[in-house]
């Protein structure tokens, strides 16, 4: 029962312990809250600890008025106020800035020995001074009264006078001579003036009546001659108000009241500084372990009004040199105001130009439209919605040269272009109905735009109809006919001329493959005898075994039938004539081409490889002229592989489907392909052998550029040449393949 109770009044007090006690700290500052740098320091300390101290805690702020009440006297009765106060309360961290330094080591001697104390000073030496160790950290913001002197001559380096003014308080005349000798240090080529343990209207007047070409430097002003306290940064407005020369400080809460800038201490930025190592003294750290030194918080800045005041250019500016209160001028104030008068300015007289232009930039757009119109080739007429004719360009010197189609009822005015085509169509070849088709269509706005041919009225005549919609409300269009005769006449010549060339390549490709061929007729012709003896002996026998007989009679049907269609397929590639087009399988063209090749390889010693899909391959064009394109390469790969030795002499023909496309693939283990023939491979009478005439890749690649497909050549790995032959596929919804005997 005892260890029970115990259990349970640990497991009661055990929320209690856990719960994080309440830190608290102690800032000592030596001024009232009303001067500036104090309020901007302490406001930054207390929401830095408050914001980043995870548990807890309590800033605490006391203002000891040292500055305006100073002196012996007013520090004992701080020190025995401060003994009293805080006798019984133990902190777990104190900071003290400048001046309070000396009263909060005197309060940790005597209360606080084991609370870790941070003090800041203005100088190194103060610093230097005390005697730090693991409950005290002393660290240095400095006054930069250096920096400031050199960063006002850089920027007026016209300077002759520099003046250096300070209060009369206890704390400022201490460090007049320091501060002093600094400022001369900083400029010993200029005259150096005292403006110190004056009134302050003293001090106004011998600023308003400093020789020209001076500076000010305004360290401080607490309190004057006569005891009166003093705000620095109010001092300085009444100052700039009366006329001073240019005045600068140290300390960046004077920024904004009168001085042009100057290395100068950034209490905020020294308060965040001050709180993060307090922190660390909070977390358990011992003073001793903090960074020594000085806190870096002086920066660069300067007012612009004041640099534009006395005429100082950003270039003289210390690198990083930041600028502060920037005055908008009249286009950033009011942009959108100047912007609104300025554009409704310009757009008043862009109205009245137009207005004024309108009526001579359409009379002359008019013009140029009818010149451009009439000078178009061919016959040009605009159309509205219902098809009639809106405007036209003059008619053809010939009719014929419109394939013998009315032009006059195509280029009047009013009269309905559409019924003309349609009229012609009824009376003209078929391929005038596409005409009247696309005219209807572009007309009603289903179609954009489109061309047609079609052969005219007149006899070997051909037209081209371009019609395009009219990017108009009210609909309509241009149509454009052209007379194609001559280009229709050049293709078809020139459709012959490759007809020709290719007939000639492939009766020089049969001719070369004449042994081959004969070889191919020889297997069923000897067949043929070999049966036919042997029918002679069955029907000599008695009795007569019929059903063999039979069958040796069918074995010379099946040869005989081997034979015609060799001779059928020969007479089909030596045939010279149209090309017919049609449904062809590729795997069986091929299989036809090289049972004519085969005899040949054998011949060179080659081995001829055959890799083809086993599904069939149905592309649509010339039979013919597909097989001249296998029966050249096949017969190229055998005579770059007859230069290779005995037994690497290989070629492989393959044929596959492949993304809507067939593909034909022929390998060789030849001498190979140079970039220079790469090059030119393709271009007619290039060649590489001995008695070639360089027509065949050339033509094979005009046949599959008629069929829409491809031929290339490459490189194949491991030596040799690869041409690849794409042409598109028909689709499994095309009609019944054409099969080849």
């Amino acid at each position: 029962m005892r260890l029970l109770g115990f259990l349970l009044v640990w497991l009661m007090a055990t929320p209690l312990a856990a719960a994080e006690r309440e830190k608290r700290v102690l800032l000592f500052v030596p001024e009232d809250a009303t001067v500036p740098a104090i309020a901007d320091f302490t406001r930054t300390f207390r929401q830095t600890v408050l914001a980043e101290w995870k548990g807890p805690v309590t800033v605490d702020i006391e203002y000891l008025d040292m500055a305006w009440s100073g002196g012996a006297e007013y520090e004992r009765a701080l020190r025995d106020l401060y003994l009293v106060k805080y006798r019984e309360q133990q902190p777990d961290a104190i900071v003290s800035f400048a001046d309070a330094t000396p009263l909060l080591v005197y309060l940790q001697q005597e209360i606080w020995p084991q609370v870790p104390l941070l003090s800041i000073l203005n100088d190194d030496f103060l610093a230097s001074m005390l005697n730090q160790g693991p409950y005290l950290r002393a660290n240095w913001a400095d006054f930069d009264v250096t920096g400031t002197v050199q960063v006002a001559l850089r920027l007026l380096p016209d300077t002759r006078h520099v003046a250096l003014v300070l209060g009369s308080s206890p704390r400022e005349v201490s460090a007049w001579s320091y501060l002093s000798r600094e400022v001369r240090a900083a400029a010993p080529d200029r005259e150096f003036i005292g403006l110190m343990d004056l009134t302050l209207e003293e001090l106004r007047q011998r600023v308003r009546t400093l020789p020209e070409h001076s500076v000010v430097i305004l360290v401080g002003f607490m309190q004057d001659a006569t005891g009166r306290n003093c705000i620095t940064r109010d001092v300085s407005r009444q100052l700039h108000a009366d006329g001073s020369p240019p005045i600068f400080s140290i300390h960046e809460t004077m920024l904004g009241s009168g001085i042009v800038g100057g290395m100068l201490l950034d209490y905020e930025l020294l308060g965040q500084e001050m709180a993060r190592r307090t922190l660390r003294l909070l977390a358990g750290e011992p003073a001793s372990s903090l960074p020594p030194g000085s806190v870096e918080a002086n920066l660069a800045a300067f007012d612009e009004r004041e640099l534009k005041r006395w005429h100082i250019p950003t270039s003289r500016l210390p690198p990083g040199g930041e600028v502060r209160f920037h005055e908008p001028g009249l286009w950033e104030r009011y942009r959108w105001q100047v912007t609104a008068i300025l554009a409704a300015g310009v757009l008043q007289a862009v109205l009245i130009a137009v207005l004024l232009l309108e009526r001579a930039q359409r009379r002359r757009a008019q013009r140029l439209n009818v010149a451009v119109l009439d000078s178009l080739p061919g016959s040009v007429a605009i159309l509205d919605k219902n098809g009639r004719v809106l405007r036209a360009n003059p008619p053809p010197e010939r009719a014929e040269q419109l394939g013998g189609l009315p032009a006059d009822k195509l280029r009047d005015p009013g009269t309905s272009y559409l019924e003309s085509f349609r009229e012609a169509a009824r009376a003209g070849p078929p391929e005038m109905a596409g005409a009247v088709t696309l005219l209807q269509e572009v007309l009603s706005e289903r179609a954009p735009e489109g061309v047609v041919e079609s052969r005219g009225l007149t006899p070997h005549t051909w037209f081209e109809l371009r019609a395009r919609q009219l990017e108009l409300p009210e609909g309509g269009a241009v149509v454009t006919l052209m007379d194609v005769t001559p280009r229709r006449r050049a293709e078809l010549e020139a459709r012959q001329a490759r007809d020709e060339r290719a007939h000639l390549e492939r009766v020089a490709a049969v001719g070369e493959l004449g042994v081959s061929i004969a070889h191919e007729l020889n297997q069923p012709l000897a067949a043929i005898l070999t049966n036919a003896e042997t029918a002679q002996t069955l029907l000599r026998r008695t009795p007569v075994d019929l059903p063999l007989v039979l069958e040796t009679l069918q074995d010379i049907v099946s040869d005989d039938k081997r034979a015609g269609a060799v001779i059928r397929h020969m007479r089909a590639l030596l045939k010279k004539g149209e090309a017919r087009q049609g449904a062809h399988d590729v795997n069986v063209l091929v299989r036809e081409v090289l049972r004519l090749v085969g005899a040949d390889a054998q011949s060179r010693g080659a081995e001829l490889t055959l890799q083809l899909s086993d599904s069939p391959l149905p592309v649509h064009g010339d039979g013919v002229q597909l097989q001249q394109v296998v029966l050249n390469l096949a017969t190229n790969a055998l005579d770059a592989v007859s230069q290779s030795p005995v037994g690497q002499r290989r070629v492989w023909v393959r044929t596959q489907q492949r993304e809507g496309q067939v593909e034909l693939v022929v390998e060789d283990t030849g001498v190979g392909l140079t970039e220079e023939v790469l090059a030119r491979l393709f271009e007619p009478f290039f060649t590489t052998k001995r008695e070639g005439l360089g027509m065949g890749l050339s033509i094979s690649r005009s046949i599959l550029e008629a069929h829409q497909g491809r031929l290339q050549a490459e490189r194949r790995m491991g030596g040799g040449a690869l041409f690849r032959c794409t042409l598109p596929s028909h689709g499994s919804e095309s009609p019944v393949l054409e099969r080849h005997p």
